[in-house]
């Protein structure tokens, strides 16, 4: 019989454990070969999360398995989570497999999903699957609150102005380059006078300090609308990638947890002046 494999993890760390892709490839087609099963093709997606379907080879194999002239039967897998962590898709796309005469079979987890039993076993399987994932992210936010909460870095970019520091495992800030504090500070200074964030990307842009950096005033206008300026670790502002604020009781804020670039009456006279600019352009 021909089939497909697919290979998938979603991170690097994961990547470096037994979970790697060499290894699963070496598994997969231990297995093929012992059960004489021919491997036609084989289908990567690294560093992608099996939450949901959005993934570029995982929407490639679904659509070639879709296909008239398709060259295989069976799509291979290391374990089930690889194909799916979510019952939904997982029901729905294996599902849409079968109905184009393909099914999906997991090297370390063989079930017959045909037999009353290996359909109550896969279906374990899966919740199983599903319950890891939820349970992992709901340890992951709390360890990530806890880290919050003493002031230290939660993952993404570090802010203009500083540079991260790694105190063993924590990560936390210390002031950037002289130019990008002086940066910082002139960009509050010019918004305390009056100025917005027009004025202020453009004078930065005529000075060209930082040889190549362009500015934009939605990026100013970002820069002093951020507390971390003010020494303040803010995290939870946002719920998700589409930048849906939180309420701000739901904020984790935490003073003094890395030096200031402005003090508090900069900071007040600048936001004074960008709301005192915002009301005069509603009127």
């Amino acid at each position: 019989m021909n089939v497909v494999t697919y290979l998938r993890v979603s991170s690097e760390q994961q990547a470096e454990r037994e979970l790697s892709i060499p290894a699963q490839r070496e598994a997969l087609q231990s297995y093929a070969d012992e059960l004489g099963w021919s491997i036609v093709n084989e289908y990567i997606d690294e560093a992608k999360s099996a939450k949901t379907d959005g993934r570029p080879d995982f929407q490639r194999m679904i659509a070639d398995a879709q296909k008239t002239d398709k060259h295989f039967d069976a799509i291979v897998v290391h374990k089930f989570d690889r194909f799916s962590r979510n019952r939904a898709d997982h029901a729905i796309y294996k599902a849409l497999l079968k109905k184009h005469g393909v099914t999906v079979v997991s090297a370390s987890e063989p079930v017959d999903a045909d037999t009353p039993h290996g359909f109550l076993l896969e279906s374990m399987l899966e919740v199983i699957s599903e319950f890891y994932n939820v349970n992992l992210r709901h340890e992951t936010l709390k360890g990530m609150r806890e880290n919050a909460s003493q002031g230290f870095h939660c993952g993404g970019r570090v802010p203009f102005g500083y540079r991260r520091v790694q105190t063993g495992r924590k990560v936390t800030y210390e002031l950037g380059t002289d130019k990008e504090v002086k940066l910082v500070q002139q960009m509050f200074q010019m918004a305390a006078e009056g100025h917005g964030g027009k004025r202020i990307a453009r004078e930065l842009n005529n000075q060209n300090i930082i040889k190549g950096r362009r500015w934009a005033p939605s990026t100013v206008l970002a820069i002093l609308d951020n507390p971390v300026y003010l020494g303040k670790r803010v995290w939870n502002k946002k719920s998700d990638a589409h930048g849906k604020q939180n309420d701000i009781s739901e904020w984790i804020v935490t003073e003094n947890a890395h030096p200031a670039i402005v003090n508090q009456e900069t900071w007040d006279a600048a936001h004074a002046s960008l709301m005192a600019r915002k009301v005069t352009k509603t009127k």
